[in-house]
């Protein structure tokens, strides 16, 4: 699914004294248009220095307004921890994503669990100011972001999407759910006007650190899930597929349960009020608190399943065809009177900045620029739709 910010007036063309300075400024921390792959950032928080490891795919320029990608750790883990062992940079290539590897405060993250000497800093303050950060040095998306995360880093995920569901497009959770404080006060409405972000929980049944039936302190995977289902008005009834058994020493298996599609990401008026949302849980039977697919040593603990890998479901989830796949029908959701020769003369035109024609992955594009047999999003005048252009 892609998603809609402002778009980017240097994709169509239109440039204004803001964009030239801000793109003068990042010529100035490298290569015109060209970027170091890894960057560290620090900056104050909240009387803290917080830290953060961002990988930028090779190339990138301000103007291709890349999505973000938060890759939040463990307890007890770093963000090196995760960028050594998930693949995401791999991933960020492919996808064409900025991924972030932040760094807690005592490797930990402020899951609103109570314990004794369980992290009290403003998270969620944080992640949201590291975000902007990357913005303003690589021109990465405001409103599309994404947060996955490993046990407690999958807790803080599912903060972020109660508290802002109207930065966060999509979370993903592997092992790790909500503490009963946090799921209590997420379990009403969506904050007004009614945002709404996608989820995919992976979770094992095994699992001897994060419960999967809950308990001490926490409510259980199927509790995050069936709560997210009835926040997001989905289905009540799953598609349910088994995932092949390609790893017969592993001890588990993969069950996929899809809930789509649900209601629309964003209230009436917004760029993402006709996109459905969707809940993908991936129960591992026999899994432990582990991240499937990850061979990297003393990275969790129990059964490790290699059926799927979780980063690449989760980078599908987020910006590939599991996330397109649900807005099959927008067009008819959204008819409108423009061909699409009418429309792209339309967007050649326009000054207006709510116009803007996308890809799938959600990279702007230059309507004198295109190729066959590609999906393109358009909005213009606040009509989005999704083409298939053959020839």
């Amino acid at each position: 699914m892609v998603g809609f910010p402002p778009p980017n007036k240097a994709s169509l063309g239109i440039h204004d004294l803001g964009f030239r300075f801000f793109f003068t400024m990042t010529c100035l921390l490298g290569a015109f248009g060209l970027y170091a792959q890894t960057t560290t950032l620090s900056f104050l928080h909240g009387g803290v220095v917080r830290t953060a490891q961002v990988y930028v795919p090779p190339a990138t320029q301000p103007s291709d307004s890349l999505p973000l990608v938060l890759v939040l750790h463990g307890f007890t883990q770093s963000g090196t921890t995760m960028l050594n062992s998930t693949g995401f940079n791999a991933l960020a290539q492919q996808y064409r994503a900025v991924i972030a590897y932040p760094n807690g405060v005592n490797n930990g993250w402020n899951t609103q669990s109570g314990m004794p000497g369980a992290s009290t800093a403003d998270d969620v303050g944080y992640l949201l100011a590291l975000a902007d950060s990357i913005r303003l040095r690589w021109g990465t998306r405001y409103h599309r972001l994404y947060s996955c995360g490993f046990s407690a880093g999958g807790f803080m995920s599912y903060r972020l999407a109660c508290e802002r569901p109207d930065r966060f497009e999509a979370i993903a959770s592997v092992a790790g759910t909500m503490s009963n404080a946090a799921f209590a006060a997420c379990l009403g409405p969506p904050l007004q006007p009614a945002y709404r972000v996608r989820l995919m929980h992976i979770h094992g049944t095994s699992d001897a650190v994060v419960s999967y039936n809950g308990g001490n302190g926490n409510v259980s995977a199927d509790q995050c899930v069936q709560a997210w289902v009835s926040r997001s008005l989905c289905p009540s009834s799953p598609v349910i597929i088994a995932w092949p058994n390609t790893n017969t020493a592993d001890g588990s298996t993969v069950e996929q349960n899809t809930y789509a599609p649900c209601a629309p990401l964003g209230p009436s008026g917004s760029a993402t009020s006709v996109i459905p949302g969707g809940v993908v849980f991936l129960k591992v039977q026999g899994g432990g608190h582990t991240w499937p697919g990850n061979a990297a040593p003393l990275f969790g603990l129990g059964n490790v399943n290699q059926d799927i890998a979780a980063s690449a479901r989760i980078m599908d989830f987020f910006l590939g065809g599991a996330a397109t796949h649900l807005n099959e029908n927008l067009e008819s959701i959204l008819p409108s009177s423009l061909s699409w020769q009418e429309t792209l003369r339309v967007l050649q035109e326009s000054s207006n900045q709510g116009d803007g024609l996308w890809d799938l992955w959600g990279r702007p594009c230059d309507p004198r620029q295109l190729h066959q047999r590609q999906i393109y999003w358009t909005r213009v005048s606040g009509i989005v739709r999704k083409w298939y252009v053959s020839n």
